[in-house]
């Protein structure tokens, strides 16, 4: 089973915080065969203090008692775009969906490069440990770990915008996804069938398992939409990129807002033929998630 913690989960098990010592997560994890998935939102958020003056002697501890544990490396940032793409294939060849490899061998991996940026500081480097890799990135640029606050006020106005549209009865859901898909597309240079854009993104939407973490962002998003009164936190983005590995893990933490967004979409998914109930996979916290899933 492939865990897949929340940064609470995460620093609190670390800290020595949480339900479990990190030595007694470990022995759960081996002797289930279980791995935690390390993603670049969980990892980046256990490393933020980095960007306040913590001295990084202070987070060391935790990141090697992190990778000492079995683990593997998601790449959540890039999932979307993926999944497009292999989408496109499928619908140019005619053939089945097939879901893109979102897994790597190296933290750094996951991460997308600046536009402009050919390789990432720690490319050259071979044999690196995940504190390493930290270390390195962050002294070549310590705002890679800082808090995204600065996107709030965009994706803020995005979903007044959204809200606004679906008050007035100008968002259901299929021309909102349609609209959705073709825009994520450009943002990430990928080229829709031409001349068939309309097409595939129909296509698309009819198929409830293609593309299943970004139909299950979307879903996600568009409850979120309908709650007028919840005001949008930092704390989404991370949430929200979580939200599209689920379909790529066994079990994932989140706190009790976005699980309840995240069970609507589920249940809207399912509504709409997707063979697969992301509810099953969705956990209050590690406690929890140890508590139902028990030890071999």
């Amino acid at each position: 089973m492939r865990i897949l913690l929340d940064s609470r989960d995460l620093i609190n098990l670390l800290e020595h915080k949480g339900p479990m010592a990190p030595a007694e997560y470990d022995s759960y994890l081996r002797a289930g065969d279980h791995f935690n998935v390390l993603s670049f939102t969980n990892v980046r958020e256990l490393v933020a203090p980095l960007a306040t003056g913590v001295d990084f002697v202070d987070i060391r501890p935790l990141l090697q008692s992190l990778e000492r544990m079995p683990h593997t490396y998601l790449m959540e940032v890039p999932i979307i775009g993926l999944e497009i793409y292999s989408a496109v294939r499928a619908f140019e060849q005619k053939t089945e969906y097939e879901s893109p490899c979102v897994y790597t061998t190296r933290w750094d991996h996951v991460l997308l490069l600046a536009p402009g940026q050919r390789c990432s500081v720690t490319d050259n480097w071979i044999n690196l440990r995940l504190d390493e890799i930290v270390h390195l990135m962050h002294r070549d640029n310590p705002e890679v770990f800082a808090p995204l606050e600065h996107h709030l006020p965009q994706f803020q106005q995005q979903l007044a915008r959204d809200r606004a549209g679906l008050r007035a009865g100008q968002a259901p859901a299929r021309p909102h996804f349609v609209r959705n898909i073709k825009l994520r597309a450009a943002s990430r240079k990928i080229h829709l069938p031409h001349g068939r854009e309309e097409e595939f993104a129909e296509w698309v939407y009819q198929s409830p398992n293609c593309c299943p973490g970004l139909r299950l962002y979307q879903e996600t998003y568009r409850a979120l939409m309908a709650n007028h009164g919840d005001v949008p936190e930092t704390g989404d983005f991370s949430d929200l990129a979580h939200v599209c590995a689920l379909p790529y893990v066994e079990a994932a933490t989140f706190d009790r807002r976005m699980r309840h967004y995240c069970n609507a979409a589920s249940i809207k998914l399912l509504e709409l033929g997707c063979v697969t109930d992301y509810r099953d996979r969705i956990y209050r916290d590690l406690g929890t998630l140890v508590q139902m899933n028990p030890g071999s």
